[in-house]
């Protein structure tokens, strides 16, 4: 029978057919495609969002009479979210800063208040997953009315398309600054727009952004349209902004500002426009902020940084951002640095310090004015109610120091008042022989009443211990020193006061150039017996009993450094020239352009072969690297362990060596090498998989998904409590969710006011950061939660960290004292927190088990940094990991990376030569350590102290819940693997179907064929 031809319809439908088919197979392959290649990239995240599948198999053992619930929450996932949010009113509300008030606050209750600024377009109170309340919504719910045809401007109307750029994009890829606000012109064009704010209380939300990855511009050359704005820096407002700022205060007496941004912005100006009355500072506008503006709540808060008329006049602005390294051809490198000059000058420490000099008139301090360099002090903040103290004591008992103040409420208000304690050091001629630089004061503790009522008193504790006088010799004895001489306590309302007081003792007065009278009733003297300096007390470490001596000489590079007895001589200047190259990453203004205008340009330096070659290497300064190891390997022994069989075992109890030698080679490799957002589980050893999440302002997964206010608003309260507090919650919230570890807190130190990420870190102050950081610590750790510290250190500022593309780590120049004393503080505090209890089964002589309990550290955990320690990577370093950390602090906990996905420089033998343990990758094309030798017994000592560091957390966290020895874990399924598998089943079936289906359309079945030609023939008939 001859084959009948198609028609050419019948073709053309053929071909659009097949069409169809083929966009549907590409469709089906590109589903395979994801779920095979792409997906398993990312499988870990996605599991830990949606909920991680874990479980223990206990049908082998007896748990009768056991508990083995060894953490447990305080709350049900029902009745967790009333205490959250409990808690982050009281963050917000004691976390404001009442900055100014002339009469403007507090507001009655149902006054209307007109939110001008583009910017006051925000929801607060917003979770992981969105929801929270406009901003408007917020401030009527508790109390008082919003205009709402101006919010609806800003929200709908002409107003509606400005706002600030986002800061960073992409991690630190770009960046966009624009403040971009809505011009006054605008709102004048819009008929009744001002007329509506008439009988109403303006309050003007001034804010700024910044973010992960980049820092604020220290010009806004890139970012600005007129070149007036240009040369100001993002921490002022522009011309657009002072245009409205100036009409407010031209036609109304009562404005109220608020300042919403994590940098202490430059508010000089605010003595131009009297009319702005009052001024809050809030990082985190909250829910709860009606109840600050209505009296509800008296502020409480306290500055956490210096407010200074012009940031980058600091010392430490003088190098901070942009600066390339040129080699001596003068090519431009692919490295980058930063120099701290400033020493130990940050913040207040200078500010102070200098003034003291100029009052004293010592130490060349030249033409500096006090009352021009600072708007507001550290640790400054206002009431609505006012406060009488009296009564200052400080009684010693051995090495403690206990100071008293009492406090009285003597407004008309309820409120909270602070109590700070200063300490002055003697600045000895010991100490300039050797360059041991002493701030003028220091905080070395702080204390806040309950909420008084009116003519209520109360008795403020605090206490200090003799060790905190110590400084650190870098030059001399190489170690912490204890200077004869007369040390002055202060108790005080910030860090001005403070020296004020000192001053009084001291016999000045405002006809030495004071800005105001100290008072000398709140100063005591402490004159320690020693009447020499004392080199040896404070040369080892108070818990670890190791010596104590200096690490970092090689950090210290070819810089000098600021000192007290030569200000003007030694202040600091940019260590390098301005290049011929834009800065894009927002420098000051350092020279002018072709056309002789201002302009931006990204500084530059020569690095010598020598130096180059340092920040080429991978050598992480181990002195035993290279040396002869007998370590025996040993792989998958049958030893029959599990990693809960050394719960509450201590960390050199023999039975560890037993468990490590169970693990094979894939397990040294797969944990050291791909550990992020999550330690993978070990069958070995029964290690169960453990769930990290960040972030330091909640858990974004493993959690609730609440969101609290940032780090910032929760120092500026200067409420240990509630700092314990949230760390407790978030432990609450991991029982209840599931994550293992947390990584936070955060405790860089804000060396200035432009560092993109201040809102996560705590403030200038070691001493505060370190308090709030470990009572967060402690808080989580009492629930089972282990907790990163980071960024291990001296991450302080965001430009060039070494995060992404073409960026290798900012090799950061700095001398150890102020290493020491100022950037390595906090997480040396977190160290020497108390233990907490860990609960664990203990085996019987009988056989059986019973519930027991012991202690073992709080901070289990530690991030190391992108950036260099000198031209050493700090998760690399040697000296920092193993020399400080782990042989001085004697820490045994897990240490990781920052991400290591995107850090092309973080090698993995590096990392563990240097003492750390693993990388936070979790794309295996990163795990970068190709040179993973199992048979090199080297490599395998090192990676065996590696895994023990992290066997050894996971034991004794709440991983563990539900585990006694003999316990099996069970892992998953987790939803990627069944999504996975589901889409293979579907979308091969698919194919198939598809394939066939194709070839039925070129070769119909004889049943098809036939009904086709009878469809044919009828309609050829027809």
């Amino acid at each position: 029978m001859q084959k009948k031809k198609l028609t050419p319809l019948q073709i053309v439908d053929h071909i659009l057919h097949t069409g169809i088919l083929a966009v549907l197979a590409v469709v089906m392959a590109v589903l395979l495609f994801a779920a095979n290649v792409i997906l398993p990239s990312y499988a870990r995240m996605i599991n830990a969002m949606l909920g991680y599948k874990k479980s223990w198999d206990n049908s082998k053992v007896q748990t009768e009479g056991l508990d083995l619930d060894y953490n447990t929450a305080d709350y049900t996932a029902d009745t967790i979210g009333d205490a959250e949010k409990d808690l982050t009113d009281r963050i917000d509300n004691e976390g404001v800063v009442l900055l100014k008030n002339d009469g403007a606050l507090p507001l009655a209750e149902d006054t209307t208040v007109s939110l001008f600024s583009a910017n006051s377009k925000q929801n607060v109170g917003a979770g992981l997953m969105g929801g929270g309340s406009p901003l408007n919504t917020a401030l009527t719910e508790r109390g008082l009315n919003v205009n709402e045809t101006l919010w609806n401007f800003y929200t709908q109307g002409a107003g509606a398309g400005y706002g600030l750029a986002s800061g960073s994009i992409g991690y630190g890829d770009a960046e966009d600054f624009r403040i971009n606000e809505c011009p006054l012109s605008v709102m004048q064009g819009e008929s009744g727009l001002l007329d509506s704010v008439q009988g109403t209380t303006p309050v003007y939300i001034l804010k700024r952004v910044a973010g992960e990855g980049r820092d604020m511009p220290r010009s806004m050359y890139n970012h600005a349209a007129s070149e007036e704005d240009k040369v100001r820096s993002y921490l002022e407002p522009d011309s657009t902004e002072r245009e409205i700022l100036q009409y407010l205060n031209d036609n109304y007496d009562n404005t109220v500002l608020i300042v919403n941004s994590n940098a202490a912005l430059e508010l000089d100006w605010l003595a131009d426009y009297p009319n702005i009355k009052s001024v809050l500072y809030a990082p985190t506008i909250g829910a709860a902020m009606a109840d600050v503006l209505t009296g509800k709540v008296s502020p409480s808060g306290r500055t956490v940084d210096t407010f200074a008329a012009d940031a980058s006049a600091s010392p430490a602005a003088q190098n901070f951002g942009d600066y390339a390294y040129y080699d001596e051809n003068g090519s431009i490198t692919k490295y980058n640095y930063v120099t701290y000059e400033e020493g130990i000058y940050v913040g207040y420490r200078y500010y102070e310090t200098r003034y003291e000099d100029v009052v004293l008139d010592q130490g060349n301090a030249g033409d500096y004015d006090y009352a021009g360099e600072v708007v507001y002090p550290f640790g400054y903040g206002l009431s609505y109610t006012t406060f009488d103290w009296s009564d200052f004591k400080a009684d010693w008992s051995g090495d403690t120091c206990t100071a008293q103040v009492t406090v009285t409420n003597t407004g008309d208000m309820a409120g909270k008042d602070v109590v700070e304690l200063y300490v002055q050091s003697p600045y000895t001629d010991y100490d300039k022989a050797n360059g041991v630089e002493k701030p003028a004061v220091e905080l070395v503790g702080y204390g806040k009443t309950s909420e008084l009522a009116p003519g209520a008193s109360e008795t403020v504790s605090v206490t200090f211990t003799k060790d905190q006088l110590k400084a650190y010799d870098a030059s001399g004895a190489k170690t912490y020193i204890l200077d004869a001489g007369d040390y002055y306590i202060t108790a005080a309302k910030n860090a001005h006061d403070a020296i004020n007081n000192v001053l009084a003792a001291k016999g000045k007065t405002v006809a030495d150039g004071m800005t105001a009278d100290g008072d000398a009733a709140f100063a005591t003297v402490y004159t320690p017996a020693n009447t020499e300096t004392d080199t040896t007390t404070y040369a080892v470490d108070s818990r670890t009993g190791a010596a104590v001596t200096n690490q970092l000489d090689a950090a210290k590079g070819d810089a000098g450094y600021l000192t007290r007895s030569d200000w003007a001589g030694t202040f600091p200047k940019p260590d390098g020239e301005p290049s011929d190259v834009i800065s894009t990453w927002g420098n000051e203004i350092n020279g002018t352009d072709a056309d002789g205008k201002p302009a931006s340009y990204q500084y530059k330096k020569t690095a010598g072969a020598e130096l180059v070659a340092q920040l080429d290497s991978t050598d992480s300064g181990n002195p035993t690297v290279g040396d002869t190891y007998e370590d025996e390997i040993v792989y998958g022994a049958d030893n029959g362990l599990s990693l809960i069989d050394l719960r509450g075992k201590s960390y050199d109890d023999p039975m560890w060596n037993d468990l490590l030698d169970q693990l094979t080679a894939d397990d040294y490799y797969n944990i050291i090498t791909c550990s992020g957002y999550g330690v993978p589980a070990i069958n070995s050893v029964g290690k169960p998989f453990v769930i990290d999440a960040d972030t330091a302002s909640g858990l974004i997964y493993g959690g609730t998904g609440t969101m609290f206010p940032n780090m910032m608003t929760l120092a500026q309260t200067w409420n240990q409590d509630l700092a314990q507090e949230y760390g407790t919650m978030i432990g609450n919230e991991a029982v209840i969710g599931g994550c293992d570890g947390w990584y936070a807190p955060s405790m860089n130190i804000h060396r200035t006011p432009f560092s993109g990420r201040n809102g996560e870190y705590y403030s200038e102050d070691p001493f505060l950061s370190g308090t709030v950081a470990s009572k967060e610590v402690y808080g989580a750790a009492t629930k089972g939660l282990y907790a990163y510290i980071k960024h291990f250190a001296f991450n302080d500022q965001e430009n060039h960290r070494g995060d992404r593309d073409g960026q290798y780590g900012a090799a950061t120049w700095l001398n150890e004292q102020s290493a020491r004393e100022i950037y390595l503080k906090p997480f040396e505090m977190c160290m020497k927190l108390d233990d907490v209890t860990l609960n664990y089964v203990e085996k019987q002589a009988d056989g059986s088990y019973k519930n027991a309990t012991t202690t073992i550290p709080a901070a289990l955990g530690v991030m190391t940094a992108f950036n260099r320690v000198g031209a050493t990577w700090t998760g690399g370093s040697y000296a920092l990991i193993t020399g400080i950390l782990r042989t001085e602090w004697g820490f045994n906990g897990a240490v990781i990376t920052d991400n290591a996905n995107t850090g092309v420089f973080m090698g993995g033998q590096q990392m563990i030569e240097a003492g750390g343990d693993m990388k936070l990758t979790y794309v295996k094309n990163s795990a970068r350590w190709d040179d993973f030798d199992k048979d090199n017994a080297e490599t395998y000592h090192y990676a065996r102290e590696a895994l023990h560091h992290v066997l050894y957390t996971t034991a004794n966290t709440k991983a563990m819940n539900g585990a006694m020895p003999g316990s099996i874990y069970k892992d998953g399924p987790q939803v990627s693997t069944t999504v996975r598998t589901v889409v293979n089943i579907l979308c091969t079936l698919l194919l198939i179907l598809l394939a066939y289906r194709v070839f039925r359309v070129w070769k119909p079945s004889k049943r098809k064929l036939a009904k086709m030609e009878a469809k044919a023939a009828k309609k050829a008939n027809t």
